[in-house]
């Protein structure tokens, strides 16, 4: 699981450095492409090139928070969905789901510190847990990650697929 953890901590930093240089450069072959006497329309796809870095900026900073998660916590046992901990503020429900599990002897009953929209656990269901062997109440649940490191691609994406499109907008209106 570490060395997984290491190639994708790696994998995270090449792309969070080579995506936004990619973008800078796919700008400026669109100016280019403008200044040659194609499409003039250089502004609005430069910034199709350029804008998407704030949706793959806050795709990877969700990723970086997972991945976070995952190295710190990385002793793994079953734990018990004590609640849901439903909250609700300004009329937005908020899930803070209640675990317990065992380490040696010692019980504990550790609260999630985020909040999640939707909420993947069941009281009563017994679900995967990895926490911090130095200190237990450091913990990640892999199965309410997954809703995470969903939104995190989805962001990424957007992210990545607006400038390729933005790249090639002036060559399909030839």
């Amino acid at each position: 699981m570490k060395s997984e953890l290491n190639s994708a901590q790696k994998g995270w930093r090449v792309a969070v450095i080579l995506w936004p240089v990619l973008c800078l450069v796919f700008a400026g072959i669109i100016v280019f492409q403008s200044v040659t006497g194609m499409e003039g329309r250089f502004l609005e796809d430069g910034a199709f090139a350029v804008i998407p870095l704030v949706f793959f900026g806050i795709g990877m900073a969700m990723e970086y928070h997972v991945l976070e998660d995952r190295k710190c916590a990385t002793a793994c046992t079953t734990a018990v969905v004590l609640s849901r901990g439903k909250r609700v503020r300004s009329g937005k429900k908020s899930y803070f789901p209640e675990y317990e599990f065992q380490v040696g002897k010692k019980t504990y009953k550790v609260t999630s510190p985020k909040g999640y929209h939707v909420c993947l656990v069941t009281e009563g269901r017994r679900v995967k847990l990895y926490y911090a062997p130095e200190n237990p109440n450091t913990f990640y649940v892999p199965v309410m990650q997954k809703h995470e490191r969903r939104w995190a691609a989805l962001w990424c994406g957007i992210g990545i697929a607006c400038p390729l499109i933005g790249l090639f907008a002036p060559l399909m209106r030839i």
